[in-house]
């Protein structure tokens, strides 16, 4: 509203103003020159602002996501953890031979797939220390 009024003193100053002084202003060496320097000033003065409210407002926006994706990073890490440890125990149960079910089992330690040779070795070999 201030600068609503400001404006309308101006022009009003403006109209008053009779042709001679309008033409000697206008007639002025450099006029143009420092009008567009005041009117740099002013962009980069009213630019200087602008660009820390962005910043803050960005920051207002990023802060609550940055929080909830912590959230649920924090809750899948402990749900892995949790299931980890079930999934060890079962393992050691099997490992250990909890179950009694008069079945031996074999159990292959290592993430690659066993080829027909190497099942059929192991059987083999089992096969032998049966027998001694």
């Amino acid at each position: 509203m201030e600068r609503l009024d400001a404006l309308g003193r101006e022009i009003i100053r403006a109209s008053a103003a009779n042709e001679d002084d309008a033409e000697g202003v206008a007639a002025s060496p450099f006029l143009y020159t420092r009008v567009r320097a005041r009117v740099a000033a002013e962009r980069a003065r009213l630019e200087e602002p602008d660009d820390w409210r962005a910043a803050l407002r960005v920051f207002r926006r990023a802060v609550p996501t940055v929080a909830v994706v912590a959230m649920l990073a924090l809750a899948l890490f402990v749900s892995v953890l949790l299931g980890t440890t079930q999934a060890e125990a079962r393992e050691e149960a099997t490992l250990l031979g909890e179950r009694d079910t008069g079945v031996e089992q074999v159990v292959f330690t290592g993430g690659a797939a066993l080829t027909s040779d190497e099942v059929l070795e192991t059987i083999i070999e089992d096969d032998r220390e049966a027998q001694r």
